[in-house]
C-alpha cells in the first residue's frame, strides 16, 4: 500500500478518535463549573438588561436563579455533533474551539432588583434578561 494511502487512513482515524474523545466532554479535567457564557450588561432608570451568549443552547437547558443582589445563569450546551449521513462521514476533525458540557454564570448586581419581576427571553442565540429595579 502506498505511504500516502496509509497516512490519509490514519488521518482519518485520528479525526475518529478526537470525535469520540470529544463526545466524553472530559468532564473531569474542568472545572466543576464548567465554562462562563460572555456577557453584554445595560443599566436603564428602571432596570438592567443581561444578554448572555448562549448559541445552541436548548431553552429547556437553561435555569437563571434571581436574588436581589445577582443573577446566575447556568445549565448545559450540547456538543456540536457531525452530521451521520450514509453517503459519506466525518473524516476529519479540524478543530473544537465551542465550549460545551456545564456552564454557570453569576453576575453580581449594582443596584437591587425585584427579583420576582424577573423575565427572561432567548432570541437568535441570546438570552435577553430584564431585571427591573426594586
Amino acid at each position: 500500500m502506498p505511504r500516502k494511502v496509509r497516512l490519509t487512513r490514519m488521518i482519518g482515524r485520528m479525526g475518529d478518535v478526537a470525535h469520540d474523545l470529544n463526545r466524553l466532554h472530559f468532564s473531569s479535567f474542568r472545572s466543576p463549573g464548567g465554562w462562563e457564557p460572555d456577557i453584554t450588561a445595560y443599566r436603564y432608570d428602571d432596570r438592567i438588561e443581561i444578554w448572555v451568549d448562549l448559541a445552541g443552547v436548548e431553552k429547556g437547558d437553561i435555569s437563571v436563579d434571581a436574588l436581589s443582589d445577582r443573577i446566575r445563569v447556568s445549565g448545559e450546551r450540547k456538543p456540536p455533533l457531525p452530521a451521520r449521513d450514509t453517503s459519506s462521514r466525518c473524516r476529519q476533525v479540524l478543530t473544537m474551539e465551542i465550549e460545551c458540557g456545564r456552564f454557570a454564570r453569576e453576575i453580581v448586581l449594582p443596584a437591587e432588583i425585584a427579583p420576582h419581576r424577573v423575565t427572561a427571553k432567548q432570541e437568535n442565540g441570546l438570552l435577553r434578561l430584564v431585571l427591573p429595579l426594586a
